[in-house]
């Protein structure tokens, strides 16, 4: 059991405030402020909480898993962690040097560097020479590592951190927390670090070294090395005989190796009908749009997209080359199953047009061939019930609504339609799919077509949905990709862009992003974005750094206008 308190107590004080006011189940009742420590024969015990502290090499949330992980282990039974480390904590964690007024520690983990870098660097690996280059300044431009056009370099590193092995931080701008250390980060271009693997959230970009990629989970090798965590007991407790490596002999399991990753991968708009469904047509293949991407699609546990078209046998696709009835026969459920889709969202203008007996036939076939659709049903409750999958010990919600004026009607209570976006309804949607799910993420149909820049209700409903306990946002409808946005730390995708679509009049509707989103617990460890085009009228393939200079450009443009106040109209 872990707390973690920001008022400066003395040991006493913290003491006597845990026994008023926290019952620990299983726990002996703490006692009226003592701080002594009791003593089995041959064994070492507390009947105190002991208070774990760490250094700026840990990070907190790191340091509050890590006292969870050693509670009930080498004698200590409860744990708790103090922002302050006034008096010194009874057990001492760093990834650095040994800390003064420590004498007693044991190395009790190792974790793995993780290369990272300002978010717009455009290179996904390096190799490990080539890292050890761009760290110790002998590479002083992304260029020359693969980017498609100069980036300087631009080094930092975190004081008291050591360096990975062969490494020299001689002249990188050292900074004295983490959270300056990741603000530097993302706000220098061409920047560049090495941190811990547990350091380094989504906001900046990871890097992989020879193919290893530690913060996704994927690929392996030896990457820039490991480093030691050391646990220490202070003088007192080694006098009663406290042994650190019997305590910390769990701590491997609070750091990134001895959790699983869950990849989420999101997509944009997929449209069956009209060009895209004379392509599969002609090829005679319901599996063709996914073809070149499906390696892709393959690496993820779960994979979110929306579907913005009705599958159907129930009515004739339009022949009007124009049409905006976007009909597919369910042979195109074939190619949906084929890409391994889990969850598909409903909630867009163009899914119920057809009627109430198509939609709940589509819902219907969906549901039977073990897709989760969400977004639509026979009443509001249904329409805004969130699709839940699980994989990797995860339960991942997703919800779906439309702002968008859809074909057909939207739910209400009494009657049959799509999930409208309610921005009153949303905490207790969200508060209801937190009940059954570990990851609640809201899907929107939003924004204004072919445009950067996010409205300013966008802004407010993806907020809104922060605030409400949402773990990021997703959203869609301009065909094009728009700008990202971190709000409390979490992350909000306004845009994805076309994923299969058949607009191929200009560069920015046939482009899109694929998003891989890499979950540690509750925590966005990872983004990668992937950027991707459409060819044949309907077939998404990877793009080269290079041909993704475009859909980048518009990404970051969006995102910068966005934070300096400009929105769309």
């Amino acid at each position: 059991m872990t707390q973690r308190r920001d008022t400066r107590l003395t040991r006493r004080e913290f003491i006597t405030a845990a026994a008023a006011t926290v019952v620990i189940a299983g726990c002996a009742p703490l006692s009226g402020g003592s701080t002594s420590i009791a003593r089995r024969p041959g064994a070492f015990t507390t009947t105190t909480p002991v208070v774990v502290g760490g250094d700026a090499t840990v990070p907190p949330s790191l340091l509050e898993r890590i006292a969870g992980a050693i509670s009930g282990h080498g004698g200590v039974s409860v744990t708790y962690t103090l922002a302050s480390l006034i008096p010194p904590p009874d057990l001492f964690v760093t990834f650095g040097a040994t800390p003064k007024g420590y004498k007693t520690g044991a190395t009790v983990a190792s974790t793995t560097w993780a290369l990272v870098s300002h978010p717009r660097v455009p290179v996904e690996s390096v190799t490990r020479a080539q890292a050890q280059a761009l760290l110790d300044g002998a590479t002083g431009d992304w260029s020359v590592v693969g980017a498609p056009y100069s980036v300087p370099v631009r080094r930092f590193s975190l004081a008291g951190l050591p360096t990975p092995a062969g490494v020299s931080l001689a002249g990188a701008t050292s900074m004295s927390s983490l959270s300056a250390l990741l603000d530097a980060l993302r706000s220098t271009p061409g920047a560049v670090a090495a941190l811990p693997t547990e350091a380094a959230d989504w906001s900046v970009h990871h890097l992989g070294v020879d193919g290893f990629f530690p913060t996704q989970g994927r690929g392996s090798g030896a990457g820039l090395g490991t480093l030691s965590l050391r646990l220490y007991v202070s003088d007192e407790l080694a006098k009663q005989g406290a042994d650190p490596a019997k305590i910390g002999a769990n701590a491997g399991a609070a750091l990134a190796s001895g959790q699983q990753t869950l990849d989420l991968v999101a997509v944009g708009d997929i449209m069956l009908g009209r060009g895209v469904l004379n392509q599969m047509t002609a090829h005679n293949d319901f599996r063709f749009p996914y073809r070149a991407i499906k390696s892709e699609l393959d690496a993820g546990d779960v994979r979110v997209a929306n579907l913005e078209c009705m599958v159907t046998d129930l009515v004739q696709p339009p022949s009007d080359p124009y049409t905006f009835t976007f009909i597919c026969p369910t042979k195109g459920y074939d190619g949906l199953s084929y890409a391994g889709f889990n969850i598909l969202t409903l909630a867009n203008n163009h899914s119920n047009g057809e009627g109430q007996v198509v939609f709940n036939d589509m819902r219907s076939q969906l549901t039977k061939r073990g897709f989760l659709p969400c977004g639509g049903g026979d009443n509001l409750a249904q329409a805004a019930a969130p699709a839940i999958a699980e994989a990797k010990g995860m339960r991942v919600a997703i919800l779906s609504y439309d702002n968008i004026m859809p074909q057909g009607p939207f739910a209400t209570e009494n009657s049959w339609g799509l999930a409208p976006i309610d921005v009153n309804r949303l905490p207790s949607d969200i508060a209801a799919a937190r009940q059954k799910a570990d990851l609640v993420i809201p899907y929107f149909h939003w924004g204004i077509e072919y445009t950067n820049d996010p409205t300013t209700y966008q802004q407010s409903v993806a907020r809104a949905a922060i605030d409400a306990g949402a773990d990021m946002v997703l959203g869609n409808h301009p065909h094009w990709t728009q700008g990202i946005e971190r709000y409390k730390g979490k992350l909000i995708i306004y845009s994805m862009g076309n994923f299969v679509f058949d607009q191929d009049w200009s560069e920015a509707t046939m482009e899109g992003m694929l998003l891989h989103l890499y979950w540690r617990g509750g925590t966005l460890a990872s983004v990668r974005f992937v950027p991707t085009k459409d060819v044949s009228r309907c077939a998404p393939k990877v793009m080269t750094p290079a041909e993704a200079v475009g859909v980048f450009s518009r990404m970051w443009t969006g995102t910068d206008e966005l934070a300096s106040g400009r929105y769309g109209p």
